[in-house]
């Protein structure tokens, strides 16, 4: 049996990052993944940072880096609205790298608790983009054309 396509958008404050038909979507939450097919019951979830993974009709499978959204899904489409997405090829490794280490010293200060959190964010915002900037490159997901 072959899946089904639905309809798929992945949005972000800056830029429309992706619409159009996919088979299959796993988008990172709390608690794990959730892995969505289309037919699916209707749900609405919060999305935490983390690397969304979607399969498009032709059996590609794509990748982004994502930061804190929702995702609003219904039998025939998805749509998930978040603060970034990012191919892996718009992901600077050494900027992310600096925005880390920067991060870090700032943790290791004296600061007020809302400060701290928004540093804590800073860091595993930059921390999740290294990752699938690595994974991409040690295993990607689409070799003939990784590009979005």
């Amino acid at each position: 049996m072959n899946p089904k396509p639905f309809h798929l958008e992945i949005l972000s404050p800056e830029r429309n990052f992706y619409t159009g038909d996919c088979l299959s979507l796993v988008v990172p939450i709390s608690d794990g993944m959730l892995g969505i097919m289309a037919g699916r019951a209707p749900l609405t979830a919060a999305v935490s940072d983390g690397e969304v993974l979607f399969t498009l009709p032709d059996g590609t499978r794509r990748v982004c880096a994502v930061a804190d959204g929702m995702v609003d899904v219904s039998s025939t489409d998805a749509r998930i609205l978040c603060e970034s997405a990012l191919a892996p090829e718009e992901i600077d490794a050494e900027e992310e790298r600096r925005a880390m280490e920067e991060a870090r010293l700032a943790l290791a200060e004296r600061m007020a608790y809302k400060d701290y959190m928004l540093t804590q964010l800073a860091f595993a915002r930059a921390f999740n983009n290294l990752r699938v900037k690595r994974r991409s490159e040690t295993d990607p997901v689409d070799p003939q054309n990784n590009a979005l």
